[in-house]
């Protein structure tokens, strides 16, 4: 190849995709995202229009028109369409076997343990009425949103960090944009400078522990699905009006939730590394991640 056509072939937006993927990422993330996401907070204090408009309605449209689309283009300039195409195959990865249960009862159920335990009790009256109205949410969220976060920050972002880095690493790392794609939010309603760094610690906190529990997971299952159930599960173990809010009287859940996502993640991490297939947190020499645990535990 001529000194000519290797320039050409190298310059340029595309060029600098195949050479700096993970910048490419983040400068479309942010320099689209950010605009996006600062719509609502003009709106919100009455410098245009659309207050009316709910948050969640730009927080789908920047998953869906910007994190997605730039996760799968830069997937497909540096590494090729069959490489983009794998990353959405992840997004469908089902066949889980045993892991299913891990990934859809080990946090509610270790939320309600801690809650007990923390003087919290148990609701008795429309328990059934609860649990399907949070499942339906639960699912409705996945669907619209989780599973497609988790594919560009689990599937995409992560996945290349860990082929530099140990899990422990680039988890730590993908925290920090995970977290800031949040923090315009911060902006809604009234705010003052130590509610906003009050906010910022605990978005960096909360991303520091989802993309760990993350990245302990989709090490284990390989599926980008099951780690987009997971966040849904986490929030809906969280959030106030979540499942296990309805479940759980008198308990903390921005506390109780936590302690269990430490614990579950933990546990998960200590058994893989116990069958040596975690073994000091190491770097995936793999292209793409694959699953280190199949049905019924075996290799």
């Amino acid at each position: 190849m001529s000194d000519h056509k290797r320039e050409t072939r190298t310059g340029g937006v595309s060029g600098f995709a195949r050479r700096r993927p993970i910048s490419m990422f983040l400068i479309l993330v942010f320099g689209i995202g950010w605009p996006v996401l600062a719509l609502p907070v003009l709106a919100d204090r009455g410098l245009i229009g659309g207050s009316q408009v709910p948050v969640e309605f730009f927080a789908l449209g920047v998953t869906w028109f910007v994190m997605l689309p730039a996760a799968l283009w830069v997937t497909a300039v540096s590494e090729g369409r069959s490489a983009a195409r794998q990353l959405l195959g992840r997004a469908f990865r089902w066949r889980l076997g045993v892991w299913w249960a891990v990934v859809l009862l080990a946090l509610p159920v270790v939320t309600i343990v801690v809650g007990l335990t923390l003087g919290g009790s148990l609701a008795t009256a429309g328990v059934l009425t609860v649990i399907l109205r949070g499942v339906m949410s639960l699912l409705t969220a996945v669907l619209l949103i989780h599973l497609w976060e988790e594919t560009v920050w689990a599937g995409f972002l992560q996945t290349r960090l860990e082929r530099r880095h140990s899990l422990m690493v680039a988890a730590l790392i993908a925290a920090v944009p995970f977290a800031a794609i949040h923090m315009p939010l911060l902006l809604i309603g009234e705010t003052s400078l130590t509610g906003l760094l009050i906010g910022v610690a605990k978005l960096l906190a909360l991303g520091v522990g989802m993309r760990l529990m993350v990245g302990v997971f989709l090490r284990a299952t390989g599926s980008v699905l099951a780690v987009g159930l997971l966040h849904g599960v986490y929030n809906a173990s969280n959030n106030a009006g979540g499942l296990i809010d309805g479940l759980l009287e008198g308990a903390d859940q921005n506390l109780t939730a936590p302690i269990a996502l430490v614990l579950v993640t933990a546990a998960v991490a200590g058994y893989l590394h116990s069958r040596r297939d975690l073994p000091h947190l190491h770097k995936q020499q793999t292209n793409q991640q694959q699953p280190l645990m199949h049905q019924g535990g075996t290799r």
